[in-house]
């Protein structure tokens, strides 16, 4: 019976050896067709930047491609700090919702309570409204006349003059930076903290980010930071003071571990959480496939996706919370091939599946 149970168990562990080989074999594969892939978007001049890729057990893949300053030949590394531009909004979605889960706000408050000085056309917009794209206040980024070190009080102020939605609140969807803003400043005045202090000490701690950066008007330089050219290689560099639709910087490992957080309940609760990941529904019942600072995917609702654009910073977060497949793009050349490669790549890690 002993020598039963004795030859069970080396047949078990050969097994498992085997399974083991195979795998690192099949991860190492793997590896190489997504060295391979990303070099050639380098090689044709479609990205410099940096890229993490993850599934439910780990990392599997992470390099940096092109230099974070030209002009001196600093080379990229995994740490490089790049402008996030609007994957910075899931960060202020995560504010309102922390808000919501300790009981400050409900989600179809209306603003104007903690904002008086806003015109009257602005009362009848909610929390869900901003989160959403569907409140019809104008994007600023449209019509103000954006200098240098622009602030969160100037995008006030600017939207202090507005005379009139573009539509009724609720009734249509239209990307709006103007709604992020006013939602970085309704998380000041609420909490009664700066945003950027609310979110290191609610959401950057908890999650060990210990490198990204809310770049509002107190901030210090940022150290190790990625510089933003034009396709022409031109300087095309982040210029502005403002947050909340936008003003993180951050690199890869740290999104990474942000997936992470989000993936467990380190920041939120299920319930909460799940609330950034449902899609938009319009007064006249129709869908729109946005969440609070997420992209939803019609064809897959647990694939969620958010994709960033300003200056010379191109960013794509793409998450897969069905099997935990996470990549991670981000890059300093005006790429406009990020969503592309995400789904090359993601073809890549899915097929080696094991």
């Amino acid at each position: 019976m002993k020598y039963i149970v004795f030859c069970t168990l080396v047949i078990l562990i050969y097994i498992s050896c085997q399974q083991q080989t195979e795998y690192q074999s099949l991860k190492t594969e793997q590896s190489e067709k997504i060295n391979q892939l990303i070099q050639h978007y380098h090689d044709s001049g479609y990205f410099d930047g940096t890229v993490l890729i993850a599934d439910s057990v780990g990392i599997t893949y992470q390099g940096a491609f092109g230099f974070s300053n030209r002009e001196n030949q600093i080379p990229l590394n995994t740490e490089s700090q790049f402008y996030l531009a609007s994957v910075s909004k899931q960060f202020t979605a995560t504010s309102i919702l922390l808000l919501l889960q300790e009981g400050n706000i409900s989600i179809d408050e209306k603003i104007i309570k903690y904002l008086p000085e806003l015109p009257e056309i602005f009362q009848e917009i909610t929390f869900m409204h901003l989160l959403q794209h569907t409140s019809g206040i104008p994007d600023y980024y449209n019509f103000a006349r954006l200098i240098d070190g622009f602030t969160n009080t100037d995008v006030l102020n600017v939207l202090l003059s507005v005379d009139s939605l573009e539509f009724e609140p609720g009734s249509k969807y239209k990307y709006s930076n103007s709604g992020y803003v006013l939602l970085s400043i309704l998380v000041d005045r609420i909490s009664g903290i700066s945003f950027a202090n609310f979110l290191k000490e609610n959401a950057f701690e908890k999650a060990g980010l210990m490198q990204t950066v809310v770049f509002d008007e107190y901030a210090d330089p940022v150290k190790n930071r990625a510089i933003g050219y034009g396709k022409d290689s031109s300087l095309t560099d982040y210029r502005f003071r403002t947050t909340g639709g936008g003003g993180i910087f951050s690199n890869v490992k740290d999104l990474y571990l942000w997936h992470q957080a989000l993936s467990s309940e380190k920041i939120l609760t299920p319930d909460i959480q799940n609330l950034a990941y449902e899609p938009t529904i319009l007064n006249n019942d129709s869908t729109i496939y946005y969440g609070f600072g997420w992209n939803i995917d019609p064809e897959n609702p647990w694939h969620v996706y958010h994709s960033g654009e300003l200056e010379g910073f191109r960013t794509f977060f793409d998450r897969h919370l069905d099997n935990g497949i996470v990549i991670i793009l981000l890059s300093n050349n005006s790429s406009g091939m990020l969503k592309e490669m995400s789904e090359r790549l993601y073809e890549i890690v899915n097929a080696g599946g094991y």
